[in-house]
């Protein structure tokens, strides 16, 4: 009887057909390779396995960061699932370029959709994430300026606190999130690569990061 297994360095986890016909318990590996053995860990069975065979697809991704973007070759696993909305790392099989990124298109066919699995994949489109540029909107009476502001894209933005720009502190009044919620509640805060645009305020003459 074989079994397909999901294996972990020397070990195994597997249905055991003297102990565990229809739950998958961990075994120790005895003989790997083509025809590969394990031990049940529970009961002592020794018994043959097969060995999952991982199906690969190379699947285009087309990573944008602010006006520019860059064509990469990923090589994932068929059956792995995405979602918009979901981190992940594109490795580029070319250059070997490494790219965190938020993926915003799943392009399946000439559908796009929410979620799916790699093999209905044709393009990921994405964000970088790794360093994002964040649009500033700062206000003051009738006057608004914008400004850009690179930081990682794990950087923290909140509500009620000065963000610092050219020497100069000016405190966040609100921010918008991608998909148009806003926050602006103090303390609120909003990671730098989920930002749309964040709203400050230059603070009067004498009261620094108050206005």
């Amino acid at each position: 009887m074989f079994e397909e297994g999901n294996e972990v360095g020397n070990e195994v986890e597997i249905k055991c057909p003297n102990c565990s016909p229809a739950d998958e318990i961990w075994h120790e590996i005895l003989k790997p390779g083509q025809s590969p053995v394990a031990k049940c860990m529970d009961c002592g069975h020794v018994h043959s396995y097969r060995v999952p065979r991982v199906r690969m697809k190379t699947v285009k991704v087309i990573v944008s960061q602010m006006d520019q973007s860059v064509v990469m070759q990923t090589l994932l696993d068929e059956k792995e699932r995405f979602f918009v909305d979901d981190e992940f790392v594109a490795d580029d099989q070319l250059t070997g370029d490494v790219t965190p990124i938020i993926i915003t298109v799943l392009e399946c066919g000439d559908k796009r959709k929410p979620a799916a699995a790699v093999k209905e994949i044709d393009t990921i489109w994405g964000r970088a994430i790794d360093e994002v540029t964040v649009k500033i909107a700062i206000q003051q009476g009738e006057k608004t300026e914008p400004v850009e502001l690179k930081v990682p894209g794990d950087f923290k933005f909140v509500v009620g606190q000065n963000v610092r720009i050219e020497g100069k502190d000016y405190p966040i009044v609100s921010i918008k999130i991608r998909g148009g919620s806003f926050k602006s509640r103090d303390g609120d805060y909003v990671l730098a690569k989920k930002i749309k645009r964040v709203y400050a305020k230059k603070p009067y003459q004498g009261r620094r990061g108050r206005y």
